[in-house]
């Protein structure tokens, strides 16, 4: 795949070139920020916490191989799930590299729902890799607070679902 300016720059009209580049960047970015190998997350020992699985997985950052050590600790999950809702936390690599860490990633909550069809997930940031996403859908006695529950709770019963997706991947891809 060409560069996006080398490509837009064939076009002669100014506009049309800008609206071009406006119209690709999107799916240009996804291809570069991908992951090539599942996650395999997984609940950490520090059960309200995810994890990446027993084996070590590639992805790219902005076109840039990253590599992320098995048993890495995602940064830590932020808001609550509403009992009998659905929602979901996005966990992105911010840089490429070697054996990123916590440091090196974010995690976005979705807009909750009463279906898991009707979650939105949080928008993508630009240059980031998704390595994956949990859904949460407590059903238990109460809601689901993400840092604090665990991610195994009994009462709570966040049914937990850990997502690694590979290759480009966006839900706001719609039309």
């Amino acid at each position: 795949m060409d560069n996006l300016t080398t490509v837009a720059s064939q076009v002669t009209d100014p506009y049309a070139e800008v609206a071009l580049i406006q119209a690709l960047r999107g799916i240009y970015d996804r291809y570069r920020c991908q992951m090539l190998v599942a996650a395999g997350l997984v609940i950490s020992a520090t059960t309200a916490n995810v994890k990446t699985g027993a084996a070590i997985c590639y992805g790219l950052v902005k076109g840039h191989h990253v590599t992320i050590a098995a048993g890495v600790d995602m940064p830590v999950l932020v808001g609550s799930v509403t009992n009998a809702k659905f929602n979901v936390y996005c966990f992105f690599a911010n840089k490429a590299g070697a054996s990123l860490t916590a440091a090196d990633m974010t995690v976005k909550m979705g807009a909750e729902a009463s279906t898991l069809s009707g979650v939105r997930f949080p928008s993508f940031p630009e240059g980031k890799t998704l390595i994956g996403y949990v859904i949460i859908n407590p059903t238990g006695t109460g809601n689901f607070v993400g840092g604090t529950t665990p991610l195994g709770d009994a009462t709570v019963i966040p049914n937990a679902v850990y997502i690694s997706p590979i290759g480009p991947f966006d839900p706001s891809a719609t039309y």
